[in-house]
């Protein structure tokens, strides 16, 4: 493959060869291409010079989504703040049911053994019915069910006064906001970068979205990493395999 190189977009940058250019991805890709300024950097200001930009869509974008991904964030701080308040004034948190039932100690092994006995003797139309099982280890299986339902009950009956209180009273406005920030996201690969500043843009996308620019590793269902992978490849002459 020629060793050619690829002219930076961003000023100062030193030129690229193509094959680092192919070989940048995960931790190497956002440091070279964002300077180590991805997460903190806000999106520039649209002036009339770089409405000439080649990449003038993305840097508007970027802008429209800075302001969604703050609204995600005072929202989530409102919601946070809101479920503290309700859980505080519902009470002590009672246990869980799924908690409980990981905690639940196995039947006793004198009655286990009991209970394999029974089971080789019962005919297979009698399992379902309950007097075939011993009366210790029928005992065993009340006590734990009638447990299970006062256990539950409690958790209903706590989550029900939390609810009341305004627990996840935000969760939808929340989700849409997580919504809108996605779209954005996915608006923004969709677009193909001609510089890195572009390709800057899609990493702060991608980082504000959840993702982590320092994975060692770029998957393949990740579209932001995926849509920079293929800027590469075009900026730097090769096709996608």
């Amino acid at each position: 493959m020629p060793n050619t190189s690829v002219r930076a977009a961003a000023e100062g940058m030193p030129d690229v060869n193509r094959r680092r250019l192919l070989n940048l991805t995960g931790a190497g890709l956002a440091l070279a291409a964002t300077a180590a300024t991805v997460r903190n950097v806000s999106a520039a200001p649209i002036d009339a010079a770089l409405a000439e930009h080649p990449d003038a869509e993305l840097f508007r974008l970027d802008q429209e989504m800075e302001e969604a991904y703050a609204r995600m964030k005072r929202m989530e701080r409102a919601s946070s703040r809101a479920d503290r308040k309700a859980r505080k004034a519902a009470g002590p948190e009672p246990i869980r049911p799924f908690e409980w039932e990981r905690q639940q100690p196995k039947m006793p092994e004198h009655l286990s053994e009991m209970h394999r006995v029974a089971m080789k003797s019962v005919l297979v139309g009698d399992l379902l019915k309950n007097d075939w099982l011993p009366e210790p280890v029928r005992a065993w299986f009340e006590a734990r069910e009638k447990e299970k339902a006062r256990v539950e009950a409690a958790w209903d009956e706590y989550s029900a006064k939390r609810d009341a209180l305004g627990y996840d009273a935000n969760e939808d406005a929340f989700n849409a906001c997580v919504s809108e920030v996605d779209e954005f996201t996915k608006r923004i690969c969709s677009i193909p970068a001609h510089t890195f500043e572009g390709m800057a843009v899609k990493l702060r996308a991608h980082v504000r979205s959840g993702g982590e620019i320092e994975k060692e590793e770029m998957y393949l269902d990740d579209y932001a990493l995926a849509s920079i992978a293929a800027d590469i490849r075009r900026l730097s002459g090769e096709t996608a395999a």
